[in-house]
């Protein structure tokens, strides 16, 4: 089936939000935040904090809150400098024969300075993760210093047009200097080509220069803002409409096409009704409904999916999907039905890591097949790298998916303050029974005492009256008095205990 492929801009002047529409649907959503920018592609001169010899690692700081993590001998693989851009990266791009391995870089010591490109946004209590292998993606090529290789992207299949790209970047490659050919290059003319060539080479040069002034640590070279690269990296020939609600915006956006593409100018449109944008698009709801952890499918099966400090889980139901003949074929069809939206709601939530997806067990071999073949159909619309393995005999597929970033529920929530983050409180006759507790552990020191127990209206209502009777009892024999208090300022899945004793001010116990 062709999909149709939108992109939808919201800019404001505290944050721009993009989204990615096929057919209609949300799959992929981009923020930027005047307040939190990604620090992903940009370059600093650090100053090594410590070193982690055990590790083959170091911490080095490049002037934040905290200090980035650095591999001291990672590997020169084809970094983009873009989260955008991970579509030509790792096994599914470029590069048809590896490039060979880059000079060695001189070792570290603690207190050294070193140009380190950020490669992964902090998340949590993890700083930025950096690379002293560098690479700048241009709109065709990506340029990587140090590495004198040429590859060409897979998803030119070609021949001829591999053998084209291949020769004339190599033709005007100058020694020590790598470029990987993006998709994008594909039919491109020869001198647009080599124009990427000369404007990343100057980028490069500029970038040394800088270095060279700016003091440690500090930052030598940011990468682009989101709208630009959107531009850059995802508006593409598929691409049928650039939807954007904000004059300055607009004007950038068609100044880039004009420049580049005149021919799509009329696929860029000025969103003007009153309505929100997000909201005409049916986006905001999306967004909304991308927070639960229950994702229901058409035909009333659903998937759920959890998001933990180790993996992500995906769990496929049939829910209220009973099937038209037998058990397999309705499990067949309902983890037929969920791989989309699986794939889908990874895009979507930006969910990275290890991810575990339970499929419903299936009896038939045939099927078995079939649903992984389909869902590895289904990954190649990611354009985050992802690898998965086969089905296991518990109906389980392991999947490894490139991260890029804080995902969404990270992005757009903190952790509850009732609940510290777990996701549940505790149930009312868990607190009522806490409380038990606390009488039992302070027994004669109660004697002539008030107890007073302070709780929500909501937690007061939802106890039973036969677990409040067996507290009231124990502090009778404990010679002291029960006095409930509800307040609307407590939190509503506590009980608050406080002492009086006859002459003496209240403490909480």
């Amino acid at each position: 089936m062709e999909v149709r492929k939108s992109l939808v801009v919201n800019a404001t002047p505290l944050e721009t939000r993009i989204a990615l529409l096929e057919n209609g649907q949300l799959c992929e959503l981009f923020l930027e935040r005047t307040l939190n920018k990604s620090q992903v592609g940009d370059v600093y001169k650090g100053r090594v904090a410590k070193l982690l010899p055990g590790m083959q690692s170091a911490f080095v700081n490049i002037g934040g809150i905290k200090d980035g993590f650095l591999y001291l001998d990672d590997p020169a693989a084809p970094r983009l400098g873009s989260e955008l851009s991970s579509e030509d990266e790792g096994e599914e791009a470029v590069i048809e024969d590896l490039p060979p391995p880059p000079p060695p870089l001189p070792p570290l010591k603690e207190g050294e300075e070193t140009l380190v490109q950020v490669v992964k946004d902090p998340i949590g209590s993890k700083g930025p993760r950096l690379s002293r292998h560098l690479s700048f993606p241009g709109r065709f090529l990506v340029f990587m210093p140090g590495i004198e290789h040429v590859g060409i992207s897979r998803k030119i299949t070609d021949p001829a047009e591999r053998d084209r790209l291949r020769e004339l970047i190599r033709s005007h490659a100058q020694p020590g200097e790598g470029y990987i050919v993006r998709t994008a290059a594909i039919g491109e003319k020869d001198e647009d080509l080599v124009g990427d060539v000369v404007f990343l080479r100057r980028l490069w040069e500029g970038i040394q220069a800088k270095a060279d002034t700016v003091p440690a640590p500090g930052m030598v070279w940011q990468d682009l803002r989101l709208l630009q690269k959107i531009m850059r990296d995802i508006f593409r020939e598929e691409v049928s409409s650039f939807w954007v609600d904000n004059d300055a915006a607009h004007r950038e956006v068609m100044s880039f096409v004009e420049n580049l593409h005149p021919e799509w100018a009329n696929r860029v449109k000025r969103f003007t009704s009153d309505l929100p944008i997000f909201e005409a698009f049916g986006i905001e709801a999306e967004i909304d409904s991308a927070r639960q952890p229950k994702v229901f499918l058409k035909h009333g099966g659903s998937i759920v999916l959890n998001q933990t400090e180790a993996l992500v889980s995906v769990d496929v139901n049939t829910g209220k999907f009973v099937g038209k003949k037998d058990l397999e074929e309705t499990v067949y069809l309902t983890n037929l039905e969920a791989i989309p939206e699986i794939v889908r709601q990874l895009r979507l939530r930006n969910l990275g890591g290890i991810v575990v997806i339970d499929f419903i067990d299936m009896v038939d071999a045939a099927h078995r097949d079939e649903v992984l073949a389909r869902f590895q159909e289904e990954l190649r619309r990611d354009r985050n790298h992802a690898r998965a393995g086969g089905i296991s005999e518990f109906g389980l597929v392991e999947l490894t998916r490139k991260r890029t970033g804080p995902s969404l529920e990270r992005l757009l929530t903190q952790p509850c303050p009732t609940c510290n983050g777990a996701g549940r409180t505790q149930s009312p006759e868990t607190c009522l029974l806490r409380a038990y507790r606390e009488l039992v552990r302070l027994g004669e020191r109660l004697r002539g005492a008030d107890v007073r127990l302070t709780l929500h209206p909501e937690l007061a209502a939802s106890l039973n009256q036969e677990s409040r009777e067996g507290l009231m009892q124990l502090a009778r024999l404990l010679g002291a008095r029960v006095v409930w208090i509800e307040r609307a300022d407590t939190p509503r899945h506590a009980v608050v205990m406080d002492l009086q004793f006859p002459g003496q001010d209240s403490a909480s116990a």
